[in-house]
């Protein structure tokens, strides 16, 4: 885990230095932790208003913090690498003694009081929690809105979402508001807000990342009852999220006791003998012609520096799987539904043809899944699996695009199905956004995304689809994209 260093930086641009540079340079002295969060408590003061990205603060109790994280640099006592970082994080992560309401007017006023495990990891590897950022209600849109908290912006351009679930996340690290952010992903919400805010991000392999202490589910639940849902880290680098992951990876409870998590290295750590398999567009879901051109250059990069590029995509019917993964995750987010709500998808289900695969009755079948049918979708994830088992024997990674089109214009239409997206100049459905999340998310793999440009001044980038567990594969390449030159695209006027 090393960061590219920066050279001849000051105060004044510490917003600008990666997230473990700036750890370095606090351990070594050069720059205190008071200093740097007092640096990044200015910066939200300054820019927030416009942005509304955080939304709630513990600046008095950080800078104590950052006082004692100072003393204990000096005695050589350092906890970690994030010793003295100061950094924000998603609403939906308990975080002791701060608000937690997720969206919901019902819980708002709701105060922790205990952190949640991703929390509890940040602090224990020296972190220091400035701020929690907003969500949609209970993380359930790629747009960041809720009536609790109102809308966030995107710096690239304020008329626009910064995506979701963990839009407040990329917001904030789009502004350099802050220097790391950990948000959580189900159908994209950490690696949409990367693509839409010019960033990195990670959704780990699952299960990785202990989800306790996440909302949804309610407060109090001890654990995090689905099978998609996971946790990882937002940032400036490829560094960055590597380490943020690195702190955070373990099981917890007995399971700690009994065995760890040791992930293994990538398979490769430079281009020389990498296998990238290229997945530009597919037709089943087409992208901005934009995106597939640059996807298509990041592989050329890499084939340069002695990469071996390969066109392919994994063998199974896409349209089904998606299908599928809307079904899964529909039947997640249906699971603590009103009666009423339930009834009435019921409703929809009764009243469609066996042949209706209409985005609007998929969402009311998996809603209404019963066990028998989930099982018969398991068997044919279990097809999936073993179809992306073959290719990566074929390929390391896989490039490939994160949502069809750059950050929508603010939509809060309330019936997503009435939402539409533009790509190359023709409307598409809302829930197109989240064919390519699926992708990696219903069989649990590793995805990096690296941002790759912009595109009609709004940024966007590629995921770096990985083996299952072998998360550090796809970091790995991130790396190597860095170092070619794919970088955090910083938001003008910040």
């Amino acid at each position: 885990m090393h960061c590219v260093l920066s050279i001849g930086r000051d105060e004044m641009t510490l917003h600008k230095l990666p997230a473990c540079e700036l750890a370095e340079k606090i351990a070594a002295g050069s720059v205190s932790s008071k200093e740097a969060t007092e640096h990044f408590i200015g910066r939200i003061e300054k820019h927030n208003p416009a942005i509304n990205a955080v939304i709630a603060t513990r600046f008095d109790a950080a800078l104590i913090e950052a006082g004692a994280a100072d003393d204990a640099i000096a005695k050589g006592n350092i906890k970690g690498p994030l010793h003295g970082v100061p950094m924000t994080i998603k609403d939906l992560f308990e975080v002791e003694g701060m608000t937690c309401d997720a969206g919901f007017p019902d819980y708002k006023g709701h105060i922790s009081t205990s952190d949640a495990v991703v929390t509890a990891r940040l602090k224990a590897a020296g972190a220091i929690i400035i701020g929690k950022t907003n969500s949609p209600l209970a993380g359930g849109d790629i747009q960041t809105y809720n009536a609790v908290h109102g809308t966030t912006n995107n710096p690239h351009n304020l008329d626009h979402t910064p995506g979701g679930s963990s839009g407040g996340s990329s917001a904030a690290l789009a502004a350099a508001m802050t220097p790391l952010e950990y948000g959580s992903d189900i159908g994209g919400s950490v690696r949409a807000p990367a693509h839409f805010s010019g960033l990195f991000s990670h959704k780990p392999s699952f299960a990785i990342v202990p989800m306790r202490g996440h909302v949804p589910p309610p407060h109090g639940m001890p654990w995090e009852p689905t099978e998609l849902t996971v946790a990882g880290p937002l940032g400036h680098t490829a560094g960055d999220i590597e380490v943020a992951l690195d702190v955070t990876v373990g099981l917890e409870g007995p399971m700690r006791q009994a065995m760890q998590i040791q992930l293994q290295g990538p398979r490769h750590v430079v281009p020389q003998g990498l296998r990238v398999g290229l997945w530009p567009t597919d037709a089943a879901c087409e992208v901005e012609n934009a995106f597939s051109s640059a996807i298509e250059e990041a592989g050329k990069a890499l084939e340069k520096q002695g990469a071996s590029l390969h066109t392919i995509s994994p063998d199974f019917d896409k349209p089904q799987h998606f299908e599928t993964y809307m079904k899964r995750l529909s039947a997640i987010v249906g699971s603590d539904m009103p009666a009423p709500v339930f009834a009435a998808m019921q409703e929809i289900v009764d009243a469609a043809g066996a042949d209706d695969t209409s985005m609007r009755v998929t969402q009311a079948r998996g809603i209404t899944l019963s066990h028998g049918e989930w099982l018969r979708l398991n068997i044919r994830k279990a097809k999936y699996d073993l179809a992306w088992q073959a290719l990566f024997e074929k390929v390391d990674v896989l490039l490939c695009p994160v949502t069809p089109s750059t950050a929508m214009k603010h939509d809060h239409n309330p019936d997503f199905h009435a939402r539409t997206i533009k790509v190359n100049g023709t409307a598409r459905p809302y829930f197109d956004n989240f064919f390519w999340a699926g992708i990696a998310t219903l069989c649990g793999l590793p995805s990096t995304v690296v941002p790759l440009g912009l595109y009609v001044g709004l940024p966007f980038g590629m995921q770096i689809i990985g083996p299952a567990y072998e998360d550090k594969t796809p970091l790995a390449v991130a790396k190597m994209l860095e170092n070619i030159g794919y970088q955090w695209l910083q938001a003008r006027g910040y």
